[in-house]
């Protein structure tokens, strides 16, 4: 783990099969509840806590290949923190701005430490065109603070502004910026703290992922604004 602790991720190729989990994507798209956020033109952007809809994705989330590595950083005792389908379907999928997940968790969550990890698992192939993940290499040791604590969203978009990274706060940071392109089956490990973004999806080919946040449960959420299927409130642990 010598370069997910220096650099704030690490890639890892050729983990799991995609097969299962990429159907089960395109079955819950169909969901009609809150569970569904959707892009400005409609298509959907994101289905979260799918693993209450699919005993596939249940299955997947508590039991997958990368657990050990993710066990290796954090230690034994780890939970759920969120789950979700991210979408970003041929020419439609829009983008996400720079931003740091664990701002968020930790002005409307209550997550008082950034020491929780996001896993990203590849359904499709991660191009240059179809909007892959870009990363501030070493950012996860700058915190970036939000002024509003009880007003949230979940766009993380140009729309927003508290709590969002500009271009010129990764600029100052002299950091190399790292464009993540993988193949489905492959597995980015993210700190909670890593800056991020990716740009929108302008090629024929869909770049969906899953995205799982385990978070240790000694450092277990401490408020409730938000949904539980946007912060999960199960804290059963990881076997």
């Amino acid at each position: 783990m010598e370069e997910y602790n220096k650099k704030g991720f690490e890639i890892l190729h050729n983990i799991f099969d995609p097969t299962q989990l990429k159907q089960e994507a395109q079955n819950l798209k169909t969901l009609n509840n809150e569970q569904v956020i959707y892009e400005t033109n409609g298509a959907v952007r994101s289905v979260f806590a799918p693993h209450w809809a699919s005993d596939v994705v249940r299955d997947f989330v508590y039991i997958n290949p990368i657990i050990p590595n993710v066990k290796e950083i954090l230690g034994n005792n780890l939970y759920l923190h969120q789950v979700h389908f991210n979408y970003k379907t041929a020419n439609t999928g829009g983008e996400y701005a720079w931003h740091s997940d664990y701002t968020f968790w930790k002005a409307h969550d209550g997550m008082q430490s950034m020491d929780a990890i996001s896993v990203l698992f590849l359904l499709d192939d991660m191009t240059i065109e179809n909007g892959p993940l870009e990363i501030v290499e070493g950012s996860h040791n700058i915190p970036v603070h939000k002024k509003n604590k009880n007003q949230w969203t979940i766009a993380h978009d140009s729309s927003e502004t508290d709590g969002i990274i500009t271009d010129e706060m990764v600029s100052k940071t002299q950091f190399k910026r790292h464009t993540a392109v993988g193949k489905a089956g492959d597995v980015i490990l993210m700190h909670a703290n890593s800056w991020h973004k990716s740009a929108k999806n302008t090629s024929n080919f869909d770049r969906n992922i899953l995205f799982v946040c385990y978070n240790r449960l000694d450092n277990a959420i401490t408020s409730n604004i938000r949904p539980n299927h946007i912060v999960l409130t199960d804290f059963s642990l990881i076997p």
